[in-house]
């Protein structure tokens, strides 16, 4: 069993307990900041699945004339014209 593995067997088994995230990590001899790190990351690749890549949605049947809204996890809404597809590549990889 690989580390990813093993984490997400304890991440499972912590969310059974009703512990806080502290007891838990304690109890089972793991420092408390790289539980979290392990809960915090396989929560987000759940919620959003595990290639990391967020679904795109289009209004409108072509780009070159369209409003791209760029919305980042923390809130921050971009718009960009759609035909500048160079600019909306290098806006997601800021993230």
């Amino acid at each position: 069993m690989n580390l990813e593995e093993e984490m997400a067997a304890l991440v499972e088994e912590f969310k059974t307990t009703g512990l806080t995230q502290k007891t838990f990590s304690a109890q089972k001899g793991i420092g408390y900041p790289k539980f979290n790190y392990w809960y915090r990351k396989l929560r987000d690749e759940q919620s959003r699945g595990a290639t990391g890549f967020m679904p795109v949605r289009t209004q409108g049947s072509s780009l070159s004339a369209e409003t791209v809204e760029v919305v980042y996890p923390n809130g921050v809404k971009l718009r960009v014209p759609g035909g500048d597809l160079s600019l909306l590549s290098n806006l997601i990889k800021l993230y």
